[in-house]
């Protein structure tokens, strides 16, 4: 019998990570659906993804008929969903300063070097490896080193 959670996820994206760790954190049975996003110019481009996902990002969460995109939504349905194992402390200050840390690296660092924006640096303003390597070296270490 299949799961009803189906996760469409990349291997080496963050954003799908966050969401395997708050399944197995949790505990939660799911089907994985591979989307290869190098492939063919991007499976997440092919137009059966596009209907579901219309920004054409994993991570995107199936239950049911149920779509959900977007890490820290599914992060968030999840915990709603199942309230035990508690992804967050009990705490308001603590859980406060638990999203603030996720939101830094959700919102100011993976999505300024996410793939999307490697290849529009690279094919739309013509910034060589270096110069891209530099981009994401100054991004990722402005943001941890807030964290």
């Amino acid at each position: 019998m299949p799961h009803p959670l189906k996760l469409y996820s990349y291997w080496r994206s963050s954003a799908a990570y966050r969401v395997r760790i708050a399944l197995a954190l949790k505990q939660l049975p799911y089907e994985t659906q591979g989307v290869h996003l190098l492939h063919g110019g991007g499976e997440q481009r092919r137009p059966e993804f596009i209907e579901m996902n219309p920004q054409g990002f994993v991570p995107t969460l199936r239950d049911g008929e149920r779509t959900i995109t977007q890490s820290f939504a599914i992060i968030e349905y999840l915990e709603e969903k199942q309230a035990q194992p508690a992804l967050l402390p009990t705490g308001v200050r603590e859980r406060a300063f638990v999203r603030a840390v996720s939101l830094v690296i959700a919102c100011d660092v993976h999505p300024l070097n996410n793939l999307v924006v490697q290849q529009y640096l690279e094919r739309e303003l013509g910034v060589d490896e270096a110069g891209r390597t530099q981009w994401m070296h100054h991004w990722i270490t402005r943001g941890l080193s807030a964290v």
